[in-house]
């Protein structure tokens, strides 16, 4: 409240570069130099923050970003490059060897080019370290695991890729009803008014009593679409901080959080907001543990039972990910309210959608979930499924 009551700017300015009722000193939106010169300073800062997270924890999740990233064997050591992504950048080149401590639990590329050499594609799979490259957006482009379990479960495998109506129905009722609850915990997390936070979670345990009267999929999705516009209701009044508004302001929108959603088309991967463009970035490296742990259990990705299946579509990652996602996002929510932005730490493609600066990215792909979350909510599921 006492920054809302002084650096906020008293008047949001409608649009990038017009600013009404104050007097602002607005950058030639030409001058190149400029433009490098924040780009480079928030680069610089952004790639401290995610190398700061990364050198307290032993084995996590190594984030890779920029033009000319390398991953090549020197010897039998795994030798891996950052890229480029602002001027001047020091060359950071980390070295693993077999069996190392230090080796991280998965590979995550952001890069825009690079290199990828078989023997390193060899090197990984005998280490079981899998590969997860994202795109622009934030969406998993595609992953490579070799990380399968010793001992699969053919019955359980075969009875997901042909379940009965009544089975489904039980364990998807299971599934939306532990994001339910996740929902709960995490609203009660966020900083906003007491009544405003009572009176969603209201709406989410009504929700949850209409979840158990489910009779089909559909009143499953149904009630947790609603429980989802009541949970990110909330999210709307939550502040971003920012720096530099005199110089670079930003659409008005950008100063708190805002609705779960994008203005081009209907679908959330389309991000026109930066909190929504690191949830997707968040999403995705979520997307990718539980990819990891799926092949781990020798289970079809295919197979899902709350997401409709069709093909190149992982249907069952992204049922396991449901009660998941509330736990991601209070991370996100975390991320937001410890961080001040800039304008340039958000690039706007020609399309519209938000992007994320490359190191800002890497930040944000180390906000992620324990694994042994992961492993524990892949349990419960296949426990289920066997007692459905």
């Amino acid at each position: 409240m006492s920054w809302r009551r002084s650096d906020r700017p008293k008047v949001k300015p409608p649009r990038f570069d017009v600013v009404q009722k104050r007097t602002v000193v607005i950058d030639d939106p030409t001058d190149l130099d400029a433009e490098d010169e924040l780009w480079q300073q928030r680069g610089a800062y952004w790639e401290a923050i995610a190398d700061a997270g990364r050198a307290h924890q032993r084995s996590d999740t190594l984030t890779i970003a920029g033009h000319g990233a390398l991953l090549r064997i020197d010897g039998n050591a795994l030798v891996v490059r950052n890229g480029f992504t602002h001027y001047p950048q020091e060359r950071c080149e980390l070295r693993f060897v077999p069996r190392d401590r230090a080796l991280p639990e998965r590979i995550v590329i952001l890069s825009h080019s690079g290199a990828l050499t078989i023997a390193a594609l060899e090197w990984l799979a005998r280490e079981r370290v899998p590969l997860v490259f994202l795109d622009q957006r934030g969406n998993v482009a595609s992953t490579f695991s070799a990380a399968v379990g010793d001992e699969i479960d053919l019955t359980l495998r075969n009875k997901l890729q042909s379940i009965d109506s009544k089975t489904a129905l039980d364990v998807a009722k299971t599934i939306i009803a532990g994001k339910l609850l996740q929902h709960t915990h995490t609203i009660k997390q966020l900083p906003v008014a007491i009544a405003l936070r009572m009176s969603t979670i209201d709406y989410i345990r009504r929700e949850q009593e209409a979840l158990a009267r489910a009779t089909s999929i559909d009143d499953v999705r149904l009630a947790e679409a609603r429980a989802a516009v009541a949970y990110f209701r909330p999210w709307v009044r939550l502040p971003l901080r920012w720096k530099g508004l005199n110089s670079r302001p930003v659409p008005a929108e950008w100063h708190s959080v805002g609705a779960r959603g994008s203005i081009i088309g209907r679908a959330n991967r389309n991000s026109t907001h930066p909190a929504n463009s690191m949830l997707n970035y968040s999403y995705a490296v979520l997307q990718s543990q539980v990819t990891v742990a799926c092949a781990q259990a020798g289970l079809d990705s295919m197979a899902g039972i709350i997401h409709t299946r069709r093909p190149g579509r992982p249907a069952l990652v992204l049922d396991l990910m449901e009660p998941l996602r509330p736990l991601v996002d209070a991370k996100v929510v975390e991320f937001l309210r410890s961080h001040v932005f800039a304008r340039a730490d958000f690039p706007i493609g020609s399309d519209g959608v938000v992007r994320l600066h490359p190191q800002l990215a890497r930040g944000v792909a180390n906000v992620r979930l324990d694994a042994t979350l992961v492993q524990k909510t892949m349990e419960e599921f296949k426990a289920n499924v066997r007692s459905a």
